[in-house]
């Protein structure tokens, strides 16, 4: 745990020169959402963007490791590539949670200064678990694919695979819309409405999984 505690450190004192920028974007996304025509609008827009802008510049700390060949000088300690990469994923899920705290905080506040009235917690707390589940889909996908290809062809790799699985996604709708089966979309919507803070804190353990399984095979095999 000591160990993973202070490849942590390490990647937050990679960040130490991004204080200044993160200041700047929390405020361009403040105002960003502030600028919405409604409240609700001003609530969504603060909350998942500050969960993104705080998960993306977790994401950022590969960068520093590429340039800087950090993988092998702490190869040299005593510590496995397990604990290295279990250290990054906990990094970034935590930038992405605190980011949505962030935002929950942020734009309970906002609304609440606009409307003069408490606006409702859980409405928030569900746009923020949603935004924690869409950046966490990103960053699951973006991880394995920097391991594999590194941070900037990763990226390029990891739009790729979004952009299959959006097409994917839509098609399955298209058919869906196209042909004679008839589902139950009102129920099944309510059902999912009912249940929707624990289907995306479960959706959310389950894509970080496999990501983190993918990943490890890659790193694992990976010669520094």
């Amino acid at each position: 745990m000591k160990i993973i505690s202070g490849l942590i450190t390490k990647d937050l004192l990679e960040l130490k020169s991004y204080k200044k920028t993160l200041i700047v974007y929390i405020l361009i996304f403040v105002l960003t959402g502030i600028a919405q025509e409604t409240t609700k609008g001003v609530g969504v827009m603060i909350a998942v963007m500050l969960t993104l802008g705080f998960g993306m510049f977790g994401m950022a700390t590969f960068n520093y490791d590429e340039q800087s060949k950090t993988d092998r000088y702490i190869l040299t300690f005593p510590l496995s590539k397990k604990e290295i990469l279990i250290s990054k994923y906990v990094f970034i899920i935590s930038s992405t949670i605190i980011g949505a705290i962030v935002g929950i905080i942020a734009s309970f506040l906002i609304v609440f200064i606009i409307d003069k009235q408490i606006p409702s917690l859980y409405d928030y707390i569900n746009v923020a678990l949603g935004g924690i589940f869409g950046v966490g889909l990103i960053e699951a996908i973006q991880i394995p694919c920097v391991y594999k290809w590194g941070a900037e062809k990763g990226r390029i790799q990891m739009f790729i695979v979004a952009a299959i699985i959006i097409l994917l996604v839509g098609g399955i709708f298209f058919v869906g819309q196209k042909s004679n089966i008839n589902f139950p979309v009102n129920n099944m919507l309510n059902i999912v409405f009912d249940f929707l803070p624990a289907i995306l804190i479960l959706a959310t353990i389950v894509i970080f999984y496999v990501s983190y399984r993918v990943s490890y095979r890659i790193y694992k095999n990976k010669e520094e």
